[in-house]
């Protein structure tokens, strides 16, 4: 165990072997020294991977108390075994040291049954901050909430504050903070200064002399994906949090922004894989059968959709009957369309997380003609290959010129459509959701692919159908 003093992750494997063997031999004492030496980063990939069984000898035989950080970033599966092994006491009193807002984030990741009983057996004065904060929902502003900063009245002196400041720092009653808040008589928030320039003002002035306003707040209800924009736009280390009448309730901190970020960002990633309900927790960690049950639906949905495709085809039997080589090139068509959807939905997906996109009615039409404007372009592009590329292949296919001429004229015609209605459907359809008050991130790439072989199917052939006037 020599040489431990600097962790890398790529090591993971070998801290899980060195766990493996003190458990094996039963060396529980050097094994809890063991697992305390850990960072806390590399302490959860290690408990991620190692197996059921090995976690619950783990938790038998290791103390709670001082990893008890872990329990914030662990699955919920994970957070039930440790439980489960400890027992609700030990467990209570392990996270009796973490700030309120983390309390609350691991009580509201148990079981009904399990989360009253430990609430039951906290403190009343921690019982009572702690259900301040879960009465929020967990996608909230106050959800993620921290409670445990600095405030003082605006009419206390500056030396006066000082004193109550570091007594109370030293006690640990503060969680990590970077600013002093300042509030009035009715407890609504008038500004805040930083701690460093804090401790050096004056002593003799008042705390209401010496703050600035801050350069913004947010209200505890709204979504705590625009804490983060907030954050971002106005370059904050931390974003005050007040109620609908401007009373101060806590900050928003850096590592929860951080938090958020992402966790907002794995969230829409995997709807725009096509995976609508979120997987928490690390994949390796997650059981096969929950992970089937989480990707089956919108596979289901898919499936659907492309027997619609199918039977758009089918529908022109006679046709393909006629000219078997018009298959050729249904493909490469969907293909193309079905990519050209997802970069058009990608990219107003990103807008809208930015901001750079509003739902409104002239950002809509901006979208609509800039798109529109884009789609052109491409076609311009892609129109001389799309029709030297399907003459060749006829010609070699058939022999008849003329036929050829036809056919590549038809994939013309029809790559220049269904390219405009895929690149038109995959960069609206975010906003129309979003106006409706659904997720835009549900445009997934599959989904969007599919709409696009559906257009392209049809309009194809119905060109085909017109222009080859085969019947």
């Amino acid at each position: 165990m020599e040489g431990l003093d600097i962790y890398r992750p790529w090591k993971v494997d070998e801290y899980i072997r060195e766990i493996r063997e003190l458990l094996e031999k039963e060396e529980y004492v050097t094994l809890s020294f063991f697992i305390e030496s850990l960072p806390i980063p590399i302490l959860h990939e290690v408990l991620v991977r190692l197996s059921n069984e090995e976690r619950i000898k783990l938790f038998a035989n290791v103390s709670l108390q001082p990893i008890a950080e872990i329990l914030t970033k662990v699955s919920e599966d994970i957070l039930y075994e440790i439980v489960t092994v400890k027992g609700i006491d030990e467990f209570s009193k392990a996270i009796l040291k973490l700030p309120f807002n983390e309390i609350a984030d691991i009580i509201s990741k148990l079981p009904p049954r399990i989360k009253n009983r430990t609430i039951g057996l906290l403190p009343t004065d921690v019982r009572s901050e702690v259900l301040k904060l879960l009465k929020y929902p967990p996608e909230s502003v106050g959800g993620v909430m921290t409670i445990q900063v600095p405030v003082f009245n605006c009419n206390i002196k500056v030396g006066d504050a000082i004193s109550m400041y570091i007594t109370k720092d030293k006690l640990g009653l503060y969680d990590r903070h970077h600013n002093i808040y300042v509030v009035d008589d009715e407890h609504k928030l008038i500004g805040c200064i930083e701690v460093r320039l804090f401790l050096t003002k004056p002593k003799d002035l008042l705390l209401k002399q010496i703050v600035r306003k801050p350069c913004a707040v947010i209200e505890v209800h709204k979504d705590r994906e625009e804490a983060v924009k907030l954050a971002i736009d106005y370059d904050l280390i931390e974003v005050p949090v007040v109620d609908s009448e401007g009373r101060f309730l806590g900050i928003v901190a850096l590592d929860d922004i951080l938090d958020i970020m992402s966790s907002e960002f794995s969230e829409d990633l995997l709807k725009h894989g096509g995976i609508i309900e979120t997987i928490k927790g690390s994949y390796i960690a997650v059981d096969p059968f929950k992970l089937a049950l989480k990707r089956s639906p919108m596979i289901i949905l898919l499936y659907i959709m492309n027997a619609i495709t199918g039977s758009i085809v089918a529908s022109f039997e006679n046709l393909i009957a006629r000219a078997a080589i018009l298959a050729a090139f249904l493909p490469m068509l969907a293909d193309n369309s079905g990519n050209i959807a997802s970069q058009s939905s990608s990219l107003t997906l990103k807008s809208m997380i930015l901001g750079e996109i509003r739902v409104s009615l002239s950002d809509f039409m901006k979208v609509l003609l800039k798109e529109m404007s884009v789609s052109t372009l491409m076609n311009i592009i892609l129109a001389p290959f799309s029709f030297l590329i399907s003459f060749i292949i006829t010609m070699i296919a058939m022999g008849d010129i003329n036929l050829a001429i036809r056919i590549a004229i038809v994939v013309l015609i029809a790559l220049v459509i269904s390219s405009y209605i895929a690149d038109i459907v995959g960069s609206i359809l975010p906003i129309i959701l979003a106006k409706i008050k659904l997720d835009p991130a549900i445009v997934s790439s599959p989904l969007v692919t599919t709409i696009a072989d559906i257009v392209t199917a049809f309009s194809y052939f119905s060109i085909a159908l017109i222009l080859l006037e085969l019947y």
